[in-house]
């Protein structure tokens, strides 16, 4: 599985639930509301987590909570399934 092609999915799944791309300190984060959210591949886990802020002052600092990891030893569309689900369920509440 290529994580540069699952990373590009993913941030294509943000953009498509209506999250924003937005630079901070050089890191680019996906903002719904006031929810800071990027995505970092751990390479020695093979797998991805979803990095999250609940304010820009928190994201600004790096002041970051851990969501859930998605690892790449299941196939491609559950994990963006799982992944959008997330998105959903953790990352857009009002």
């Amino acid at each position: 599985m290529d994580y540069k092609v699952i990373l590009d999915k993913m941030e294509k799944l943000f953009i498509n639930l209506g999250f924003s791309p937005i630079i901070i300190n050089n890191v680019k984060f996906m903002r719904y509301k006031e929810c800071y959210c990027k995505i970092t591949f751990l390479k020695d886990w093979s797998a991805f987590v979803i990095e999250s802020a609940d304010n820009i002052q928190d994201a600004k600092k790096g002041v970051l909570e851990d969501g859930d990891l998605y690892y790449t030893d299941i196939s491609e569309s559950e994990l963006l399934s799982q992944f959008r689900s997330d998105l959903i369920n953790y990352y857009m509440n009002d």
